[in-house]
């Protein structure tokens, strides 16, 4: 009998989420039957998604369920197995959960194998060559498209998918400006991520830092972020201009959510493009993006920056924390010594 500790979700949240959401409970695992696997949590990626599906709302996917434990990718190792396509101490990428360990009846396709003899650290694979980086490249590569001489602004530049659009924006040849709070964090997207502007969104003159930066409109916006500056930024939009609308974490610990944008009118007036997309529906390009985030790595022209939390104890924290101390990058909580 092999038991294990579990974050389950123990209400709904009501605006900001707080310890009390959660409850730390042992579970004993079934016991393995043929076909299933039994993992152990490595690595859990701290997101921002995994708000939205705290609420119980219609989105891409269903709700946790109260006394489920929190959904959230990861990587794990094989323990245990009684399926052919595993072997013990194989490592894989999926929806690991807030659980040291756990039981997959079938594991199919969705659990992704990483390769044993990589020299790339594991958290990486959440990272950059992960579903971050895939949702930078499917913005900035397949929707955006930015061409030399147009301006990008990317919200949330110094966080784990904006840090990646940024430079993808600038290696193809765009005038960059980020958003990012704090006057280290922009320092950063200048000096370390080479943004060609930037805008504190914790400065009083925000708007006007975002006019200054933007002297000649905005052609394409990587959108993380919505709220007020949003609103400025269609203000500052130039016609015919690009929005990947990734996400709008401004109004994810908001009872209810923001009715949108003011001056959404300016959208058909500038005859906006705006595009709303999921990560998930770019899996089977994947590999495509992995081929080439791995090759500007190999270059240097691509640099990775990431948190990463030591402790499965430290999960509710961080992922409390994220919403506010802002951790620059991709965050990631390493639950058990590799």
């Amino acid at each position: 009998m092999t038991k294990t500790l579990q974050y389950v979700l123990a209400r709904r949240p009501k605006g900001p989420v707080t310890e009390g959401d959660f409850r730390l409970v042992e579970s004993v695992l079934p016991d393995l039957e043929e076909g299933g696997v039994e993992f152990e949590t490595l690595f859990v990626s701290i997101d921002p998604a995994i708000r939205g599906w705290l609420d119980d709302r219609p989105s891409y996917l269903p709700p946790v369920q109260i006394g489920a434990p929190v959904r959230a990718l990861g990587i794990a190792r094989v323990v245990s197995t009684r399926h052919s396509g595993f072997s013990p101490g194989d490592l894989v990428r999926g929806f690991v959960g807030w659980q040291e360990r756990f039981v997959v009846a079938a594991p199919g396709s969705d659990w992704e194998r990483i390769p044993g003899n990589s020299d790339v650290p594991l958290q990486r694979w959440l990272g950059i060559l992960g579903m971050t980086g895939l949702t930078a490249w499917a913005g900035i590569r397949d929707i955006l498209k930015p061409q030399a001489g147009q301006t990008v602004l990317v919200s949330g530049a110094s966080g784990a998918v904006g840090s990646v659009a940024v430079q993808l924006a600038k290696h193809a040849g765009a005038r960059v400006v980020g958003i990012a709070g704090g006057p280290e964090k922009c320092r950063m997207l200048v000096e370390d991520l080479g943004a060609d502007g930037v805008v504190d969104r914790k400065a009083k003159n925000w708007a006007e830092q975002l006019v200054e930066a933007t002297p000649k409109g905005i052609d394409q916006v990587f959108e993380n972020s919505g709220g007020p500056m949003f609103e400025a930024t269609i203000d500052r939009l130039n016609n015919y201009a690009r929005i990947a609308l990734c996400g709008l974490i401004d109004g994810y610990n908001l009872d209810q959510r923001p009715a949108g944008p003011r001056n959404f009118g300016l959208l058909l007036s500038k005859r906006t493009l705006v595009q709303g997309f999921i990560v998930l529906d770019y899996f089977d390009r994947a590999a495509e993006a992995q081929l080439e985030l791995s090759r500007l790595l190999r270059e240097g022209t691509l640099k990775e920056i990431d948190t990463v939390v030591r402790g499965f104890h430290e999960l509710p924290h961080a992922f409390i924390r994220s919403f506010d101390s802002g951790a620059p990058g991709k965050l990631v909580v390493e639950t058990m010594p590799i």
